[in-house]
C-alpha cells in the first residue's frame, strides 16, 4: 500500500534561539520538496522573533518552556487534530517524544536517541564531518532529511535568514537618528556577554575589545545586553578608558528581541562572545568575528566562516596543546583558566584588519 501523501509537515526545535534560527532552514528545504504542504514549526514562545514573518512557515505552535499540565493537554490536543502526515524532530529531547506520542504521524525522523523506537520511524546520527562552511550544526540537521552522499551539495542551498518589516527597520533608523548617532560613520555591534557565565569573555579582556573598537576612526558603538545585565555592562566599562567611552552608547538598545534585530540590521558588523547574536547577525548578512569560548565547539557553530566577511576564533586556534588531555567537561569546568590564556593580543591583529574591512565607506 503507498504510504499517504506528504501534506502537512511539523518541524520541532522548542529552544534556543540560535538552534531555533538555524533549524528554520529545514522549513525551507521541505517546503522545496514538498511545496504544496503546509508547513508547521514548533517553539517556544520567546523565540518567535528570529523565525517571525518567515516566507516557508504557514504556522508556528508555540510553547512556554515550563507547562503546566493544562498547557500539555491543549499542546496535546492541538498537534493530535492537525494530522501530520511528517514530524521532523531536530530538537530531539523529553519534550519532544512528549510532543510526538500524540500525534499519530506515520513519518517521523530524528536523530537516534535512547527513546526512538517509541517516537520514530527513521532515524539519522549526527557526524564530525564537515562538508561545508555551514558548519556542523547545520549539515547535522540536514542529516534527518538527506542521505550522506547529499549533505555537500544541500547545505549551502538555504542559509538561516531573519524577515524584518520595513517599518521595524525605520524604527531602528529614527532611533539611531534621534540619539545623534551620524548613519554615515560605522556602527558596530558588540556582543558584550554570552548566555552565561562559561560563555562569556572575562570582563577585561571585552574591555580591552570595546577599547580597541572605540580607537577606530568614527565609530559608533552600541551593545547587546538586556536591562538585568546593566550592572555586568557597567563593570566592563568601567575598565574601558574614559576617553574612549564617548564612543560606547549602552542607552541605545532595543525593548524586545525585534527592536534588537531592528537596530542590529543597522550595524556594519558584529563583535563578540559566539551566541544568538551572532547567528542572528548572520540571518541579517551584517559581518561576525566571534570569539568562541574555550568548551564550545567551534565546528559546530562557526557558520559560514570565510575568513573575511565572518571570522571565529577559538583558543584552541592559537594553543592547541593547552586542551591535550582534557575532556570536553573539563574544559567547561575550568573554563575561566582557559579564558585567561585567550588574551586579546592573540586576536587583536586580527581584530583590527576585519574592523578595517568592513568599517564605512563614507568616513
Amino acid at each position: 500500500m503507498n504510504p499517504k501523501p506528504i501534506k502537512k509537515i511539523l518541524v520541532i526545535q522548542q529552544k534556543m534561539i540560535g538552534d531555533v534560527l538555524i533549524s528554520s532552514v529545514l522549513c525551507s528545504h521541505l517546503k522545496a520538496l514538498y511545496p504544496e504542504a503546509q508547513l508547521h514549526y514548533a517553539i517556544h514562545r520567546g523565540t518567535l522573533a528570529v523565525v517571525k514573518g518567515h516566507p516557508d512557515i504557514d504556522q508556528f505552535i508555540l510553547s512556554t518552556p515550563k507547562k503546566s499540565w493544562n498547557q500539555w493537554r491543549i499542546l496535546f490536543t492541538q498537534i493530535k487534530k492537525e494530522r501530520y502526515d511528517l514530524i521532523l524532530d531536530a530538537y530531539g529531547k523529553l519534550e519532544s517524544l512528549m510532543m510526538i506520542l500524540p500525534s499519530g504521524a506515520p513519518r517521523v525522523y530524528g536523530h537516534k536517541k535512547w527513546f526512538s523506537p517509541l517516537a520514530y520511524t527513521k532515524t539519522s546520527m549526527p557526524s564530525s564531518q564537515v562538508y561545508t562552511t555551514a558548519g556542523n550544526a547545520l549539515e547535522d540537521r540536514l542529516r534527518l532529511i538527506y542521505p550522506e552522499s547529499e549533505i555537500q551539495e544541500r547545505a549551502l542551498e538555504f542559509r538561516p535568514k531573519i524577515h524584518l518589516t520595513p517599518e521595524e527597520i525605520s524604527w531602528a533608523q529614527e532611533i539611531i537618528g534621534a540619539h545623534n548617532l551620524d548613519r554615515g560613520k560605522t556602527l558596530v555591534m558588540v556582543s558584550i556577554l554570552g548566555s552565561s557565565l562559561d560563555k562569556s569573555l572575562p570582563a577585561q579582556t571585552m574591555a580591552q575589545i570595546i577599547d580597541a573598537l572605540a580607537q577606530q576612526p568614527n565609530t559608533h558603538i552600541l551593545l547587546n545586553y538586556v536591562p538585568n545585565q546593566k550592572h555586568s555592562v557597567d563593570e566592563i566599562l568601567a575598565l574601558v578608558p574614559e576617553k574612549n567611552r564617548a564612543r560606547v552608547h549602552p542607552e541605545v538598545y532595543g525593548q524586545n528581541l525585534r527592536e534588537f534585530l531592528a537596530l542590529l540590521s543597522q550595524a556594519h558588523y558584529l563583535v563578540g562572545n559566539e551566541g544568538g547574536a551572532v547567528n542572528m547577525a548572520k540571518a541579517l548578512n551584517i559581518p561576525t568575528f566571534t570569539l568562541f569560548s574555550p568548551w564550545i565547539n567551534k565546528a559546530a557553530w562557526n557558520s559560514f566562516d570565510d575568513g573575511q566577511t565572518h571570522v571565529g576564533l577559538h583558543l584552541k586556534d592559537f594553543a592547541p596543546d593547552l586542551f591535550q588531555g582534557q575532556s570536553n567537561k573539563e574544559v567547561r569546568k575550568n573554563h575561566q583558566q582557559f579564558y585567561q590564556a585567550f588574551t586579546f593580543d592573540l586576536f587583536a591583529p586580527l581584530l583590527n584588519s576585519f574592523c578595517l574591512r568592513h568599517s564605512s565607506k563614507e568616513q
